[in-house]
């Protein structure tokens, strides 16, 4: 197994072997797998902030998004109006019961190779360019200090590329002192924009190579900013094809997750089989109060907190500030904010245009929960209720014969244009249901070495029928377009204003009579993983 290097005390060793206790001091550090500040519990309750590069008269400063508040204009254009702008915003999250954002300072744009951030219509290069740029970031974390709210900073990568590393180095420098930054997260969801320019069958990064490179920000990390955490933003469970999780050292596992039939699946499976503390860096609902009430968003946001606190999570992230509109339903809808109305700050001192929506009113019951066991519930090995298809198999150690379980199997159709995925069970069997035929496919574990495959298989008819493959429906079904209402068990009692005993806890109560369907069936046999070495 590869090399684990992540803290689990509130000490480190510095560049010159000396042993620091931060419990003392106003960082955030990790302690039996939690996160804690001067000796206490910190649950990270974060919310999702992006931001701009604006240039006023004199200077530059970092400036909410356009879309933010009034989406068709700037409301501010002064360097005080901006800043009243970023106060106005931060009071409000840390009213609504938010104690940490994740500032989205990666929008990085490059020109010949050089990398430069948007303000207004002039170009910040990150090189010549640094003392801006470095000055309005700290401008904006005394903001966020002010009002008592830590920072995850999200970068943009440096992978391979030395101007960014060059960078990033300077970051961590200049911020190395200060706490008001929580976590670096050095990579939003590789999965999906590490290699983005190719196609689906050479997006590959071997899992050793993608070890070297975060072993590589680690040891910058030790060097450069010692006093802080570092994640990277993982998405789905088959981030494990080539950034896995389990033998990156990175501090804790921030992961991204979304669909109702999703969620409290992809929580059980992160931590049942990656051994690092870990927190939730992105999820939500969106909720237009139309097809998708505010109430069904407000209780998805109370059952996720309970499936953390339930599966040992140490930190809720919700996506997003404020909606945006002109974008397609989930990133439209998902803000805390609409765009309706008029929100006063409880000292009346700022005015923001848009509502609270009802799901921040769970924030302040968060507390009162009490753990209970993290189940495995009825669709984990189909989340997203495919019928059609079911493949079946078993992955097994090479080197000793014995089941996997926690591997995860990968299957697309034959034009990339769906994918669906499963995990073994203790016995390293698993199912892989699909609407259409699945002909390539990835198997990795958590540690384990990966295997690709393309297979075209013979299906047989499941049970009697006289069903055809062209006649089967929903083949180009994917999982943004599967609600998760259809396979509840009491689909009625979610809008049921009546319901004075808030008895509504139902979005993960899924009809586990709906997940082991299928028309016809086929096996891709024995699938053998190797234990994953790492120098």
């Amino acid at each position: 197994m590869g090399i684990l290097l992540f803290f689990t005390t509130c000490t480190f060793k510095n560049e010159n072997h000396k042993v620091k206790d931060l419990s003392k001091t106003d960082f955030v550090y990790i302690q039996d797998n939690k996160f804690k500040l001067k000796g206490k519990e910190f649950f990270p309750i974060m919310l999702n902030y992006v931001i701009c590069f604006r240039k006023t008269a004199n200077s530059y400063c970092i400036s909410p998004i356009k879309e933010y508040e009034n989406p068709e204009i700037f409301e501010t254009n002064t360097l005080d109006s901006i800043d009243i702008q970023c106060n106005a915003h931060l009071q409000l999250i840390k009213e609504m019961g938010f104690n940490s954002i994740r500032l989205v300072f990666d929008r990085v744009n490059y020109d010949n190779l050089k990398y430069y951030y948007i303000a207004d219509n002039q170009k910040l290069y990150l090189d010549e360019n640094f003392t801006e740029i470095s000055n309005a970031l700290e401008r904006f974390l005394k903001i966020a200090a002010n009002h008592d709210i830590k920072v995850m900073l999200l970068i943009k990568p440096p992978v391979e590329n030395k101007e960014l590393e060059n960078f990033t180095i300077r970051i961590l420098e200049k911020f190395s002192k200060n706490p008001g930054i929580f976590s670096y997260d050095f990579f939003n969801e590789p999965l999906y924009f590490d290699n983005v320019d190719k196609s689906p069958d050479k997006m590959l990064r071997e899992k050793k190579d993608a070890f070297k490179i975060v072993k590589g920000w680690k040891e910058m990390m030790i060097k450069y900013a010692p006093n802080q955490l570092f994640t990277i933003g993982f998405s789905e469970p088959i981030e494990v094809f080539e950034w896995d999780p389990k033998i990156l050292p990175v501090d804790f596992i921030s992961f991204h997750t979304y669909n109702p039939l999703r969620v409290p699946n992809e929580i059980y499976w992160y931590s049942k089989y990656i051994n690092k503390p870990w927190m939730i860096g992105e999820t939500a609902l969106p909720a237009d109060g139309d097809s998708i009430s505010y109430d069904n968003q407000r209780q998805f946001m109370k059952e996720v907190y309970e499936r953390i606190i339930d599966c040992g999570g140490s930190g809720l992230g919700w996506w997003e500030f404020q909606e945006i509109p002109n974008t397609h339903f989930e990133a439209h809808y998902t803000g805390i904010l609409n765009h309706k109305g008029i929100t006063i700050t409880k000292d009346g001192k700022y005015k923001i245009i848009g509502t609270v929506k009802p799901a921040v009113n769970e924030i302040a019951n968060f507390k009162n929960y009490k753990k209970k066991a993290c189940k495995c519930l009825p669709n984990y090995y189909n989340m997203m209720g495919y019928h059609n298809f079911v493949l079946k198999g078993k992955v097994i150690n090479e080197s000793n014969g014995k089941p996997i379980e926690g591997a995860v199997i990968r299957g697309w159709n034959e034009y990339w244009t769906v994918g669906m995925n499963t995990f073994t069970d203790e016995k390293g069997q698993f199912s892989l249901f699909s609407n259409d035929i699945c002909v390539h496919f990835e198997i990795s574990a958590p540690g384990m070495s990966r295997k690709a495959l393309y297979i075209t298989n013979n299906y047989l008819p499941s049970y009697y029928h006289n069903i055809k493959y062209n006649d089967l429906i929903q083949k180009d079904l994917e999982y943004h377009q599967i609600s998760y209402t259809s396979f509840l068990k009491a689909q009625n009692i979610l809008n049921d204003k009546n319901d004075v005993n808030n008895n509504r806890s139902i979005i993960f109560n899924f009809d586990s009579t709906l997940f082991n369907k299928s028309y016809f069936q086929g096996s891709l046999g024995i699938i053998k993983l190797d234990d994953l070495k790492l120098e």
